[in-house]
């Protein structure tokens, strides 16, 4: 017998509100048991931080480690007090401690993938660094 689920786009929760571009939890969505699978697509000189927050916050996780997998596009993400660039199929390891923050400087769409293990609270796993990159103005 078989068992999978299929996450069809216009199904997955999207979690930017009236935000540019899209944050789809796909992982919730497929009743997943082990893994956070979710895609963030920046519209350009955005941030990835949450709707209605300042685009200066970066996060940590208390548990959480993260893989970031670029599908499209470029982004620029700050780990600690280092800047990288990561284009498509690119991919970055982030100890949960590691505060970081992610923003599309470009003039084009970009999206990239986040996989961690899954946590039964999300938010409470996260700790909140303001003013992490006062730099990043727009939103």
């Amino acid at each position: 017998m078989s068992d999978y689920t299929i996450g069809r786009r216009e199904e997955v929760p999207e979690y930017t509100g009236d935000a540019p571009g899209e944050f789809r939890g796909y992982g919730r969505a497929l009743g997943t048991e082990q893994v956070a699978f979710n895609l963030r697509v920046l519209a350009p000189h955005t941030t990835h931080a949450p709707p209605g927050s300042d685009p200066s916050w970066g996060h940590s996780h208390r548990t959480q480690e993260e893989i970031y997998f670029v599908v499209a596009g470029e982004i620029t993400i700050k780990l600690g007090d280092a800047v990288e660039t990561l284009g498509p199929r690119d991919a970055v390891r982030i100890a949960p401690e590691t505060v970081r923050a992610v923003r599309n400087d470009g003039d084009e769409e970009a999206a990239f993938v986040l996989i961690s293990r899954k946590v039964e609270d999300a938010m409470a796993d996260t700790q909140v660094a303001e003013d992490f990159w006062p730099e990043a103005g727009a939103a």
